[in-house]
């Protein structure tokens, strides 16, 4: 639960201070993402035969509190784990995994792989959504690490429709249908998010599914794809529609009030990362989204990492799919963490007022995943205070960090522009399905 300490801080937990005990634990409790367990704001999974008998002796609510609100690592013998085991070494079909406002996205079976293609002959929010993605992690790479930051996925490579090492052994995998027909186009090849486990898809279908949809909730495909979209800006009012999906699940404020989860660490990423992308990137942070999902345990290696040196060199889009290497990556044990993704419609901002009313207009328009003030509910508002509170400070540091303390009095200006702007709306506590959003 949301609870400051006596100075008005978020009481934050270091579970994994102890680097002994992380040396001597065993396979199944220790994460190969650079060693960073704190990253994970949320788990704390077992052997999911063993989450499921446990879960079948508690409420869903507890169950959820759970496996949603702790650190650790799942291993798990799930139908996806295995299939993604299955598959190494053939030639396994792409599976379309999602369509959002700008691509469809396909995972590559055996592999940390996903592919995004364009839906539209333009590929231009493509290539940006690379070029931002890029600069996003090498700010987040070029800083100190802070303990439970979000993580950014690794964004490999893009190829061009001309990029025949990619599509002369590919263009046969992919699943094209009529209304996607088989050619080649621009590719965006990103770190899959891996789903959460059955345990808890189980436990979101029992708490939120209306009952005569359960069953098929249950076995429908597509919800095997299951993201947790955290809006800590809105409330969920009523039981919703009868049409229920597991991918990209929204999770609103108020639902996680009543299953009494953790908050301080979920604002502290967002605060942190939103203050990453203005005052390091300086882009605007224009629609990202951030989602709880779960990654293999060993990343895949690549021959080399991009710099900005060579992202700035590219005149337009680039294959550099040539220069990258794959390596296997174990399935069965997965990290659940909060993730931050798409950044195709962000863009840049200059360091003065007008870049300060560009990044508020920016937070504004997107989903809710952060706290905003002006709300009409107590617990977002409390949210927000804390929200900016710790914005204000990781900003402070990043903006000293990079010899820019003569900036320092921007990212206050920012939080009013947002309390400003967000007073002369309707409050965000109004039906769920509000804000611009992409389809995921």
């Amino acid at each position: 639960m949301y609870t400051p300490n006596a100075e008005g801080q978020p009481e934050t937990t270091n579970l994994y201070a102890n680097q002994r005990r992380l040396l001597n634990a065993t396979d199944s409790t220790v994460s190969s993402r650079s060693f960073s367990l704190d990253v994970a704001l949320v788990a704390n999974l077992a052997l999911e035969d063993k989450l499921e008998k446990e879960a079948s002796t508690e409420s869903n609510d507890a169950c959820l509190k759970r496996m949603l609100s702790i650190k650790s690592v799942v291993s798990t013998s799930s139908s996806f784990a295995a299939r993604q085991q299955q598959a190494t070494g053939t030639s396994a079909m792409f599976r379309e995994i999602g369509t959002g406002s700008i691509g469809k996205v396909f995972e590559h079976p055996r592999t940390v792989f996903v592919y995004k293609l364009p839906l539209a002959n333009d590929a231009s929010k493509l290539w940006n959504n690379y070029k931002m993605h890029q600069r996003v992690k090498i700010s987040f790479e070029s800083l100190p690490y802070v303990d439970g930051q979000v993580e950014i996925p690794e964004c490999f490579w893009y190829a061009t429709s001309n990029s025949t090492a990619f599509w002369d052994d590919h263009i046969n995998l992919f699943a094209f249908s009529p209304q996607f027909p088989k050619q080649r186009r621009e590719v965006l090849c990103m770190e899959r998010i891996f789903p959460l486990p059955r345990p808890v898809r189980y436990s979101l279908i029992e708490k939120y599914c209306p009952p005569q949809g359960r069953s098929m909730a249950k076995t429908n495909e597509a919800n095997k794809d299951c993201l947790v979209r955290p809006y800590l800006g809105r409330v969920k009012y009523g039981s919703g529609s009868n049409f229920f999906s597991l991918r990209n699940f929204k999770l609103h404020a108020n639902q996680m009030q009543d299953l009494d989860l953790d908050m301080p660490e979920l604002i502290n990423a967002m605060a942190h990362a939103m203050a990453v992308l203005h005052w390091h990137t300086r882009i605007d942070g224009n629609d990202v989204e951030f989602v709880l999902g779960s990654s293999p345990m060993q990343e895949q290696q690549v021959r080399g990492r991009m710099d900005l040196h060579t992202l700035n060199s590219y005149t337009g889009p680039t294959s550099n799919y040539e220069k990258i290497t794959h390596s296997r990556a174990d399935f069965a044990k997965r990290l659940t963490s909060l993730w931050m993704i798409d950044f195709d419609d962000c863009s840049d901002i200059s360091m003065n007022q007008d870049g300060v009313e560009k990044a508020v207009k920016a937070f504004v328009d997107t989903n809710h995943y952060c706290p905003r003030p002006n709300s009409g509910n107590n617990f977002i508002q409390q949210a927000w205070y804390e929200f900016g509170k710790r914005y204000l400070d990781w900003s402070a540091k990043i903006l000293e960090k990079t010899n820019f303390s003569n900036l320092k009095d921007y990212p206050l200006k920012f939080l009013v522009g947002v309390h400003e702007k967000t007073r002369k709306q309707e409050p965000a506590a109004g039906p769920s399905q509000g804000g611009r959003g992409k389809r995921r």
